[in-house]
């Protein structure tokens, strides 16, 4: 059930609104790797029928994917990629290799990837575009931007289900970044790091999210090792939480979302943040590169290894 909040303007929390959840995620991740039929993205996703339909239905109205007619028939549609959605390849690439480098692949998650341009596997990377140097979390610096303030906002289903304390899907409850993302509020939990938000009445203002919530995602981000608590008052006993090294590694895949959002998503007054790259003192304009070339990378350049051919390798 939907229900409207007065939220900070946000760039990534309007990119993961229009994205969608876990579901739509799996979508588009098999959309990349050229999928257009429904039964394939049912095959490849293991989503409910109903379920695949109401989400194609969201991302075909927020623009990402568009229905053309399939070549074996006019009668049957395909579901392909807009500009908008093409646009999104960035960050599932950062996704996967974050999957990668954490190991916390997702079933359909790639085991690694190699650029065809200079035939290595590689991680992607992003960089700035100004200066060429890497970009990540402590490389960069946030001011408000022309559109900063306060939004009415439509948020549905933030509060997912999880599985019974007894079942072993739940010993895990995030792993991969479309757990995290797919779950609305632990990544809008993970964004108020990048400005500075670590105690959880902090958090809890500036998200107007209910406590059980709220400890309800921490408690995950914690056990995963994505947050780690700090204790900043003896008595009661008071913590902070600051993101691990693995949190951290998160930062690009968010800034893509806002680089995105910042270009599809805007409204009439502008970015709500601006993101400064501290090498060079420019905005930042970020490309998502090879690691061993450093040439940026394109959707037919970027080859794929999946979870069973690394368990043969």
């Amino acid at each position: 059930m939907a229900r409207t909040r007065k939220i900070i303007k946000n760039s990534v929390h309007r990119a993961l609104n229009a994205i969608g959840d876990r579901w739509s995620q799996l979508i588009l991740e098999e959309a990349f790797r050229g999928v257009t039929r429904f039964e394939d993205f049912r095959a490849r996703t293991g989503a409910p029928r109903n379920t695949l339909s109401t989400r194609l239905r969201g991302l075909v109205a927020n623009g990402i994917l568009e229905q053309r007619a399939h070549r074996e028939g006019a009668a049957r549609q395909a579901y392909h990629l807009t500009e908008m959605g093409l646009g999104l390849f960035d960050s599932v690439l950062i996704a996967w290799c974050w999957g990668i480098r954490w190991d916390e692949v997702s079933p359909n998650g790639p085991a690694g990837l190699a650029h065809t341009t200079c035939g290595r596997s590689m991680l992607p990377q992003m960089i700035c575009t100004h200066c060429g140097g890497d970009i990540s979390l402590h490389s960069c610096s946030h001011r408000p931007g022309p559109g900063a303030g306060f939004e009415e906002m439509q948020v549905t289903r933030l509060h997912r289900r999880r599985q019974p304390a007894g079942d072993d899907a739940s010993a895990r409850p995030v792993s991969d970044v479309i757990d995290m993302t797919g779950d609305r509020w632990t990544g809008m939990i993970i964004s108020t790091q990048y400005f500075g938000i670590h105690r959880f009445d902090d958090i809890q203002a500036m998200l107007d999210i209910a406590t059980n919530i709220l400890t309800d995602r921490l408690r995950a981000l914690v056990a995963n090792g994505v947050f780690e608590r700090r204790l900043y008052e003896m008595s009661p006993p008071r913590y902070e939480y600051w993101l691990t090294k693995k949190g951290k590694d998160l930062y690009p895949h968010a800034l893509a979302l806002l680089l995105w959002a910042d270009r599809w998503l805007a409204d009439a007054s502008g970015p709500p943040v601006e993101v400064i790259h501290n090498a060079c003192g420019k905005p930042v304009s970020a490309a998502v590169v090879c690691s061993e070339c450093r040439v940026p990378l394109l959707l037919d350049t970027v080859t794929e290894r999946r979870p069973k051919e690394r368990a043969k390798a």
